[in-house]
Formats: structure tokens, sequence, C-alpha cells
């Protein structure tokens, strides 16, 4: 499968890993890159040395294409001149005006993903002549925007002219692929099912916490960010899988914040303990689907050689 964005991206199939805040790490990433697609290193919320040698680990892993994420609003400057610095080869930006980050990245040659949730965001991205767009839905794990991806593809594919555009929100398989190509997106970008691999840093409770979810398991909430003291602008929320946390404050953000204090400390020794029932299991819509932990390139293989398998059937079926 070969479509617009493997050759904007020089990769062999269209298939790129999202760039999750917190859990990336170079075998995941090369894991990525080595099958075909596209993998991402996370860069914020991390120093300059871890991401310094994370970028050299990934080079040894790996000849292929890989790229690195950042939250333009949270961009420590620091660390995107070393991935400058170490001429990476695609930058993946979230939230804000990518112009003046794009121009910096394509002063050495790089390419640049933009991830959009609404319209507005893709037309500013054309813009800023960003190289790739990525129509995001409120399907996603962690923050997510406002649009369903369905809804929104379609015009974001309008507005992007000859660029090619990635679906992201919800998409966990070759048939969120074959939907997203028929939908005239170019690829996809997963994070949820790359979350689930074997490469992947997440604890084994949240993978299998996902594993375990069923539809309606996840929650867009405010509860995370007001507990790590980062609200996002735009009303953004984070996307994660239903626990006792959630149940106990989501929808009551005013009484959270009056004994902010106090939940912090229970939430600090939650995360010392790793007890998932407190701590925060990002995950999209998509969990539902996910059965199994597979080696990230089984996810890349797979999920093409299925939607090239669902694409063959349904134009076996299409009439003369």
């Amino acid at each position: 499968m070969h479509t617009a964005v493997c050759d904007a991206l020089r990769i062999s199939h269209p298939v790129v890993q999202a760039g999750m805040g917190g859990w990336t790490n170079p075998a995941l990433v090369a894991a990525v890159s080595n099958a075909g697609g596209l993998g991402i290193l996370a860069c914020c919320w991390s120093s300059a040395d871890v991401v310094r040698q994370s970028l050299r680990q990934i080079r040894a892993l790996t000849d292929r294409p890989f790229g690195v994420n950042f939250v333009l609003h949270l961009t420590d400057d620091a660390i995107f001149q070393i991935c400058l610095d170490e001429q990476v080869p695609v930058f993946s930006f979230f939230r804000g005006d990518p112009g003046p980050a794009t121009a910096r990245a394509h002063t050495i040659g790089a390419k640049v993903l933009h991830q959009i949730t609404t319209v507005a965001e893709a037309e500013q991205a054309c813009a800023a002549n960003v190289d790739v767009l990525v129509a995001q839905g409120c399907e996603a794990g962690g923050h997510m925007g406002p649009m369903p991806l369905w809804t929104l593809l379609p015009e974001v594919v309008r507005v992007a002219g000859h660029r090619p555009v990635l679906a992201a929100g919800g998409i966990v398989d070759g048939q969120g692929l074959a939907a997203a190509l028929a939908f005239g997106a170019a690829g996809v970008l997963m994070g949820t099912r790359f979350l689930a691999s074997v490469e992947s840093p997440a604890t084994a409770a949240h993978k299998q916490a996902i594993l375990n979810a069923g539809l309606g398991d996840t929650i867009p909430t405010l509860v995370w960010d007001i507990l790590w003291g980062e609200i996002w602008p735009g009303g953004i929320r984070t996307q994660s899988l239903r626990n006792a946390m959630t149940d106990r404050w989501d929808g009551r953000e005013h009484d959270l914040r009056a004994g902010l204090d106090a939940v912090r400390a229970e939430f600090a020794a939650a995360e010392a303990r790793q007890d998932s029932t407190l701590i925060p299991l990002l995950a999209g819509v998509g969990a539902a689907r996910i059965r199994d932990i597979l080696p990230a390139a089984d996810v890349v293989r797979d999920t093409v050689r299925d939607a090239e398998d669902i694409l063959r059937h349904l134009a076996a079926r299409a009439p003369a």
C-alpha cells in the first residue's frame, strides 16, 4: 500500500505512530520505522539529555525515517534545537501556531506534520506550509479535540488541497485505515494501538486495562490536567480509561480544586505504587477493539494487510 504520505515522509506504509507524551521510547519508535511506518519520539515532559540520548539510540536501531513530537505551547527551545542539530527527518506538532516551528524545521530539510482538531486549525497549518496534516477526532486518547473524526476528516481533506492528510482518533486496525482512505485520507496516525504493543513503555497494568476495555470505558476529562497543574488552552480535555479517580472527580472539578493538595498527595502516592485505579490510563475509544499485545512491527504489517484485504473485497463487490 503506497499513498502520497509515503512519498512525503519517505516511508513504505501509511501508518504513523503518535508521539504520545511520556509513552514513547527508542525501541518503539525504531520498531515502527523498521516495519515501514513512521515512529515518533515524544519530546515534551523530558530532559534535554534524555532526548539527545534517545535520538542517538533510535539512529543505532534504525536507518529509516523517524520523527519527534512537540506540543507547541509546551516546547522547550533547547530540546527543539537538539532535534535540529541531530538532523531529525520529521517533526510533528500539536496545538498552537505551527508557523515559526515549521520554518525552523524546514531549514534542515525536515518534513512537518501538524495535528489539528478543527477546520480553522487546518487552514492555519496550510498557511504555515506544513507538509502533512493530521485530522484528530474526539475519539483519540490523551489530549483531544471537539469534533468526531468522520465529520472533521472530509473537511480537512478539502482544506488541505495537495497536502496529504492522516486520520487519527479511535483507529486501531486495518478497518480504520481502509475507512480513512475512503474518506480521502492518505494514511493513519495511531496512538492507543501502539501503546498496547510489546515495545511500549506503558506499564503492564496500563496495557492490561486497554485489553479489558469495552465500549464506553473511556472518558474525556479535566481531572488529570487539574492534578498535573497544566490546563490546556481551548477547553482541551484528556481522554483516558475510566477509573476510581475519574469516577470520583469528573463533573466535580470545583470540589477537586478546593481540596487539591490532599488529592495530589493521594495521586502521588498512587503513582509511586502504580495503582491503576487512581492514575491516568490514557487511551482512545478504539481501546475497546484491542484484544492483544503485539510487537509494534506486527501492528504496522497487520494494519496494512487487513486494509488491503478489505479494499480488495470492496472492489470485487463493486458493480462493473
